[in-house]
């Protein structure tokens, strides 16, 4: 493999005790807060107790502060102030600083006019609380800027992986690369796909390994035929693909802290920040869920053991994102656990399907041990479902990107299931359709989707149709 930069790949192993972008940048933003708040609270304060010599109405202050700190937070976030290559241009944050919190500032002071709750703060606190607020604000975003820098030059700071693929390792999108000083050596690979006999499966196999948040194709315009191989084929990761061709000048690549330029092929299906939206839905659904649910999660249990001979809980390897395998938990509902080669799909009267099982598979309980799979990371509450290894391994080769059901973690339940589309998939056109509906979220995913599933999953009859 041809790669740029001084030093190896690193190991994925190392890789993931980097700190990703997204929590320094939660970590600023918290700290924007905490400023703002103690900012409101000390000034206004200090204008009760020594101005009007009365006892300040702290919970007041506080709820001005906190108002403050909610509106920069929110404006910032939308203006991308937060954002690598906004806070590590010493140029441009102090300037975005000031207009974020000017936004914001002046927001809530007509917010507070037309509430008519403005009478309680006077014009020298409000003055003082934007004046000093942005003084420290200023101060507390130099230091983030020099940390985060010291940070990202010590390795702390997990760099945007960028997969370069060219024909023979020697490009305009390499060239710009290798002379771009603001890239750190370990952020970027470059495969040349002359050197290899099974190009596109090579490209796959280490987009996989990688896990690059883009993938830039880097290929003469005249090689159409080999675009489309390597695109279609790469389509199956979870990255942004972006085609770059050859010949063409290097405004093209326009490199920075945020990522390439290029045509995109494909987009990832979520950033960071939705990345983290989702987890946090998981977490607080999951554990909410196992204690809502724990009486009867026990007594499912039990039942299950009496039913029959065998543990209570299932547990089968199955492929999760990036098509990484896990073990799922499902409450046991057969007499017989197969896997492998020698699965065998579960129709309708299966008579290795036990008469509480039954039970359990209609009503979706089978599958609430999966909160647990949700809270270790493996699965999210809403996703598509995970097949089993045989079932994956026999259809991949015949439904078009069926693979790309992967690029976000399998699902306790899903857009497909919610619409009627679960049970025995015995037909190439009944899988076709739930992969269709599979794409459909990955492609279209916002968090009130994940809550609209989850709600038509609970009240929404078509969720428990073709159950077996």
């Amino acid at each position: 493999m041809t790669s740029i930069g001084i030093t190896d790949r690193e190991p994925a192993s190392r890789r993931k005790f980097s700190l990703a972008w997204i929590w320094l940048s939660v970590a600023i933003a918290l700290a924007d807060m905490l400023v703002v708040v103690v900012t409101s609270v000390v000034l206004g304060a200090t204008y009760y107790r020594f101005v009007l010599d009365s006892t300040p109405p702290l919970a007041g202050h506080l709820g001005e502060g906190i108002t403050f700190a909610l509106m920069l937070v929110i404006v910032s976030g939308l203006r991308g102030d937060y954002r690598r290559s906004a806070l590590l241009d010493d140029v441009r944050w102090p300037l975005d600083l000031w207009v974020a919190w000017t936004i914001a500032f002046g927001a809530v002071i007509a917010l507070m006019f037309l509430l008519k709750s403005s009478l309680d703060m006077s014009r020298g606190v409000a003055s003082a609380v934007y004046v000093a607020g942005f003084g420290l604000l200023l101060v507390t975003h130099f230091i983030a800027t020099r940390l985060v820098a010291a940070l990202a030059a010590s390795g702390r700071v997990r760099p945007r992986r960028v997969l370069l693929v060219t024909r023979t390792g020697a490009s305009d999108a390499a060239t710009a690369i290798a002379h771009d000083p603001t890239i750190t050596a370990s952020a970027f690979e470059v495969v040349a796909l002359d050197d290899r006999a099974d190009p596109v499966g090579d490209v796959v196999a280490i987009a996989r390994d990688l896990q690059p948040d883009e993938i830039l194709l880097s290929l003469p315009f005249q090689d159409a035929e080999l675009i489309d191989r390597v695109a279609d084929g790469l389509m199956v990761t979870p990255a942004t693909i972006r085609l770059a061709p050859t010949g063409l000048s290097s405004r093209v690549f326009a490199l920075s802290h945020e990522g390439v330029g290029g045509v995109v092929l494909a987009r990832a299906p979520l950033d960071a920040w939705e990345r983290m939206q989702k987890r946090a839905f998981d977490i607080v659904a999951a554990t909410a869920g196992l204690i809502a649910l724990a009486p009867l999660l026990v007594i499912v249990g039990i039942l299950v053991r009496l039913d029959g001979r065998g543990p209570a809980l299932f547990r089968q390897t199955r492929y999760g994102f990036n098509q990484t395998p896990f073990t799922v938990f499902k409450f046991r509902t057969m007499r017989v656990a197969e896997a492998g080669s020698d699965f065998t799909q579960a129709t309708r009267d299966d008579p290795r399907i036990t008469r509480l099982g039954r039970i359990l598979r209609r009503t979706n309980v089978d599958e609430l041990p999966q909160l647990l799979n949700v809270l270790m990371g493996d699965m999210s509450i809403v996703g598509p479902r995970p097949h089993p290894v045989a079932l994956d391994d026999a259809f991949q080769s015949r439904i078009a990107h069926y693979t790309r059901r992967h690029i976000v973690k399998p699902g306790m339940t899903g857009w497909a299931q919610v619409h009627g589309l679960r049970g025995e998939t015995d037909t190439d056109e009944k899988m076709r359709m739930r992969i269709e509906y599979d794409l459909v979220y990955v492609e279209n995913w916002s968090l009130s989707l994940d809550i609209r599933i989850v709600l038509m999953t609970l009240f929404y009859g078509a969720a428990y149709r073709n159950a077996v």
